[in-house]
């Protein structure tokens, strides 16, 4: 993830709040019904923006589903719980009918956050999201969307993410395919720890974080979409890691997704210190398959 944010030269579109997830989703939905874009040229160009609040509420349900997030909880908001509320304005931003990737069916590679600065709770904060760095993946194509959240009175910049995001059905005309890179064979690490995810996790989840994309709700609603089963979301797992192990601001953490988690499952876990890094490895331990790699670093 050797990347840095370019929200320079972007024309700023100001929102007066944070579109509903479902509204988001509602667009998706009615696009399906128009052809289907197979190939990407540029991206929008825009800088979305808006101001809002990491509410009380919302930590406080966070935290009674994730468990305790260490020393933050308090006064700061905790990492995830900053993203939950600016994924409603990334999404949208995502589900225009200008940006040239679809939102149905794109996936999250990789997931990183500069916690630069404590985040307050029900105080308003700068929200600003934008797309950049579109690529060809020897898969499809990628994507990185950026998020910045400042203070409201300062803009001094206090929290910053970067997702990637792989859409399979797109590629860039023109564009050279890279080879798909060799990886050595999943070698399981000492087992640390071990996490039981019941079959309504993604439903609970869902409930805080408004996310109620189909294939983490039921068995029944994933296979609508072409999944085996319910798989857990990303920002579950990264929050399932963090918990317990945040710290004071400023700290980094990272998270690489291999294979979902589905759902009901008992996920293996091996956490490890090494320098100022805490690292963790999560997989089945049943089929030996790597679900992520994450870190957590102070700096």
């Amino acid at each position: 993830m050797d990347t840095t944010p370019q929200p320079e030269n972007l024309r700023v579109v100001r929102l007066s709040e944070i579109p509903s997830l479902t509204s988001s989703y509602g667009k998706v939905a009615t696009g399906l019904l128009r052809a289907k874009q197979s190939v990407a040229s540029s991206l929008p160009g825009t800088r979305w923006e808006t101001t809002d609040v990491i509410s009380r509420r919302l930590v406080d349900e966070y935290n009674a589903l994730l468990g305790s997030s260490g020393v933050v909880g308090q006064n700061s908001a905790p990492s995830v719980t900053v993203h939950i509320t600016a994924f409603g304005l990334s999404t949208a931003m995502m589900a225009e009918r200008r940006f040239p990737l679809p939102l149905l069916g794109m996936v999250h590679l990789q997931h990183k956050v500069w916690h630069m600065s404590d985040v307050p709770i029900d105080q308003p904060v700068r929200i600003s999201t934008w797309a950049q760095s579109m690529r060809p993946h020897y898969a499809g194509t990628t994507v990185e969307i950026w998020v910045q959240v400042l203070d409201a009175t300062t803009d001094k910049l206090l929290w910053q993410s970067m997702a990637l995001y792989l859409s399979k059905s797109v590629v860039i005309p023109g564009a050279e395919k890279p080879e798909r890179p060799v990886r050595e064979p999943f070698q399981a690490p000492v087992m640390t720890a071990q996490w039981e995810l019941p079959r309504d996790i993604g439903r609970r989840y869902g409930a805080i974080s408004g996310d109620w994309n189909p294939i983490h709700l039921s068995k029944l609603t994933a296979k609508a979409l072409g999944m085996p089963s319910a798989i857990a979301h990303g920002m579950y797992a990264a929050g399932k890691m963090l918990a317990g192990r945040e710290t004071l601001a400023p700290y980094t953490w990272a998270i690489e997704f291999a294979s979902p988690m589905r759902l009901p499952s008992k996920v293996a876990v091996n956490y490890r210190q090494e320098g100022d890094r805490l690292l963790t490895t999560a997989w089945n331990a049943k089929h030996e398959k790597l679900h992520f790699l994450a870190e957590i670093r102070q700096f």
